[in-house]
């Protein structure tokens, strides 16, 4: 799983990476709003936790900003404030959930797992003979499991999860590489090898842009 973390204070940060870099999942850890509107590519992620009081953005204005970008990113608002103004004004920006501090780490666990697994439908239907499991990442040919390597199910996966949308290259080497350098080509090799398995072509090129499936 992928986290998008916006905090500025870095007690708490700290606390909530290390805590799920050791279940192996990526975090990547902002404390300023603006610079994670200006470098993330938060298609990219599972889910976001924000802080709603962050300096350049708030957490409201970064995650309002991604909503008008019609990124469905699951993202729930890590907050000191109990306002009830500042809850109307966080659902409203676009939020799922809200978890007041302090909190229990493992609070936060259960609430991520929770809209993890809700923002997937557990299969998608592929044409008339695949289906892709999105939970397990396992993709069906009429019935039949179909071998993936890791790339090709991550691949497969984010654009199903984001179907019906454009995916940029950035956002698909971001999530299928990390942080590592990447270029069009191996994207290109990763798309053909994936396309060549499913025997259709579901996948559409939009050049210079991104990559997407239809709904």
């Amino acid at each position: 799983m992928k986290i998008l973390l916006l905090e500025d204070d870095p007690i708490i940060a700290e606390q909530i990476k290390n805590y799920f870099e050791l279940f192996e999942h990526h975090v990547d850890l902002y404390s300023d709003g603006l610079e994670l509107v200006e470098s993330a590519n938060p298609a990219s992620y599972d889910i976001m936790l924000l802080d709603i009081n962050t300096p350049g953005l708030n957490g409201i204005e970064v995650l309002r900003n991604f909503r008008e970008l019609s990124i469905d990113t699951p993202a729930i608002f890590i907050t000191a404030m109990s306002d009830l103004e500042y809850l109307k004004e966080a659902y409203k920006s676009g939020c799922n959930d809200y978890v007041r501090k302090p909190f229990d780490i493992e609070e936060l666990e259960i609430r991520i797992e929770h809209l993890v697994r809700g923002h997937e439908e557990q299969r998608i239907r592929i044409g008339e003979r695949y289906e892709f499991d999105m939970k397990n990442e396992i993709l069906y040919e009429s019935g039949r499991e179909l071998p993936l390597s890791p790339k090709e199910r991550r691949l497969l996966y984010l654009l199903l999860k984001h179907r019906g949308h454009t995916v940029s290259k950035e956002s698909i080497k971001s999530y299928l590489w990390d942080d590592q350098e990447v270029c069009d080509n191996t994207l290109r090799t990763t798309v053909k090898k994936l396309r060549n398995k499913l025997g259709e072509n579901f996948i559409e090129n939009l050049r210079g842009t991104g990559y997407r499936i239809d709904d």
